[in-house]
């Protein structure tokens, strides 16, 4: 059996990860996204043996300050502080990787917090600018990585 499990899992089953993770400020119930259930959104879950320890949200969304037509946007990654350096995130991500890829999409981007930078740089995502803040959250890089040549 491979050490994690990933698979395609509902919005609101990322709510307690990211709580715990990402949004010990916000409320249980308000750490739903409000695009979580538009069209093309996707949401990916790591488990090891029955416990999700891993989750991130993925989008059909565009940013300007990239030429690519096919864009989607990585939102919410998270992985319980119990299994951080563990390879769940990589093989979430290298999961929705593929399936971006199946999709033809060209970019996936996304608001990197900075302590997270270097992960994201470890699977192939490069850094565009400067940080910034954003609020209660604190600093952040706008990252990506290119899909398809």
């Amino acid at each position: 059996m491979p050490p994690f499990l990933v698979k395609e899992i509902k919005p609101k089953e990322c709510y307690f990860i990211r709580h715990q993770v990402l949004w010990q400020h916000k409320s249980f119930d308000a750490c739903g996204i409000d695009i979580d259930n538009q069209e093309g959104a996707f949401h990916l879950g790591a488990y090891k043996g029955d416990e999700l320890i891993c989750v991130a949200s993925f989008f059909k969304q565009s940013q300007a300050k990239f030429l690519q037509k096919n864009q989607y946007r990585l939102r919410a990654m998270a992985t319980l502080s119990s299994a951080q350096n563990t390879g769940a995130a990589r093989a979430l991500l290298n999961t929705a990787f593929q399936i971006l890829k199946d999709k033809d999409q060209d970019l996936l981007w996304c608001d990197a917090r900075i302590i997270a930078a270097g992960f994201y740089e470890k699977l192939g995502f490069e850094k565009l600018g400067d940080t910034y803040s954003i609020p209660i959250i604190g600093l952040h890089y706008l990252m990506y990585k290119t899909l398809k040549l």
